[in-house]
């Protein structure tokens, strides 16, 4: 076994880092395969090879810390949290036998009948917007088109209300920050306030649709959890809701994000998806390999294991780098270019994989597609507005603009 060295200069949270990880993620890959993260506690896994078999080993991988805070939250936070947060593992954060439970229940209401019932309506509201902004010189493109669609799409398979749309991004926002981030003593009390009110609300969603069935999966879940309540019941389905609450959104939004960036940075590929629609799925791919929502995932050591020949102690946690593992160029030849014809671009990591590959995966996918076949049949002028700095959230895991400038007609009609 080597010794594992320490990942010199190199924090997930700092501000350069945030704006472009790619010069530090390829730095540390191209200097060995694990680094050891004192200021947070974590192993870092860089390479494809090393990440996978992670992801594939639950004998020796435990994803219960895959949703805890990156960083120690300070104790008026947590008691804030205590009065009104009852979160247990679920999907993303769970283990056998509790994990194959969760999944199935999921599994029987999110089926293929629903995406493809689910399709001519994401469509239909995913060309409004694109209407909507199509002969405007700039817009956000953030607040315009990359929240709202996803954000329809989950909000309408939960079944929350469209009034509180709005109210849930801010919420969902600062969550990502109070787990993934850092933050001030006061920022966290003012969040985990915050958070005790997301549950709340989800806790009586959850009765509301117990009392009222409607036509979402929530509905669906209390059903199955009637007739088999030694799978599912309440407290489970709460917990549930309150995860997809995020999940169901944050990673397409940014993919979305990422995605038009990368397209309109080099305009030829844009140009390219504009003269043959075709090449559009393999495109998706090549976005979530090239700049993919999820930068890190996590998982604990259950016990002493050994990563590319460094020594993990039972109960190290480890942060698997899906960002760097898909540029590593042992998989992916000039992986820090952006190609839309890449022939093995579906090989990437950004929904894992094995037991816990993203169960939103179909549906990222499909949302993703209808917004570049509909911005390149009504937006054939979509251009980058220059100069501008493209902010990201400050965190560890997600990865996506939290705002981005762009010109519908084009920079020429504004001029």
């Amino acid at each position: 076994m080597q010794q594992c060295p320490i990942a010199h200069g190199y924090h997930p949270l700092e501000r350069d880092t945030v704006l472009d990880p790619y010069p530090a993620f390829n730095r540390l890959r191209d200097e060995g395969p694990v680094f050891f993260l004192p200021e947070l506690d974590h192993y870092i896994v860089t390479k494809y090879d090393d990440v996978e078999k992670i992801l594939l080993d639950r004998d020796t991988w435990s994803a219960a810390n895959a949703s805890s805070p990156l960083l120690p939250i300070c104790q008026a936070a947590q008691d804030v949290l205590a009065q009104g947060y009852h979160r247990v593992p679920t999907l993303n954060n769970s283990d056998p036998p509790r994990h194959p439970l969760m999944r199935k229940s999921l599994l029987s209401v999110i089926t293929p009948r629903r995406l493809n019932e689910l399709e001519p309506v994401l469509f239909a509201y995913c060309e409004n917007l694109v209407l909507g902004i199509k002969d405007e010189p700039v817009i956000d493109f953030v607040d315009r088109l990359a929240f709202p669609f996803p954000g329809f799409a989950a909000f309408s398979l939960l079944g929350f209300p469209s009034e509180d749309t709005e109210m849930l991004k801010d919420w969902s926002a600062k969550r990502v920050l109070l787990t993934y981030g850092r933050l001030s003593d006061e920022e966290q009390v003012e969040i985990a306030h915050i958070i005790c009110s997301f549950w709340k609300y989800c806790v009586d969603h959850v009765a509301s649709n117990r009392a009222n069935r409607q036509d979402n999966i929530v509905s669906e879940l209390v059903t199955l959890s009637d007739a088999k309540p030694e799978q599912l019941n309440d407290f489970d389905i709460v917990n549930m809701v309150y995860s997809m609450a995020l999940a169901g959104h944050e990673t397409t939004c940014n993919t979305i994000g990422n995605g038009t960036r990368a397209l309109l940075t080099d305009r030829s590929q844009y140009e390219a998806l504009i003269a043959d629609p075709s090449k559009i799925p393999n495109a998706v791919e090549e976005i979530l390999r090239y700049d993919g929502p999820v930068l890190n995932h996590r998982r604990v050591a259950k016990i002493d294991t050994e990563v590319a020949g460094v020594a993990i102690p039972a109960g190290a946690k480890v942060m698997m780098c899906f960002a760097s593992a898909d540029h590593d160029p042992n998989v992916f030849e000039n992986p820090d270019a952006f190609l839309i014809e890449r022939d093995n671009a579906d090989m990437h990591l950004a929904f894992g994989k094995g037991a816990h590959f993203c169960m939103g995966a179909a549906l990222g996918r499909l949302e993703v597609k209808i917004i570049l076949d509909l911005l390149t049949t009504h937006c054939p002028n979509l251009e980058l507005v220059p100069d501008q700095v493209v902010e990201y959230s400050p965190n560890a895991l997600f990865r996506g603009p939290l705002a981005m400038m762009v010109a519908p007609i084009g920079l020429a009609g504004i001029k």
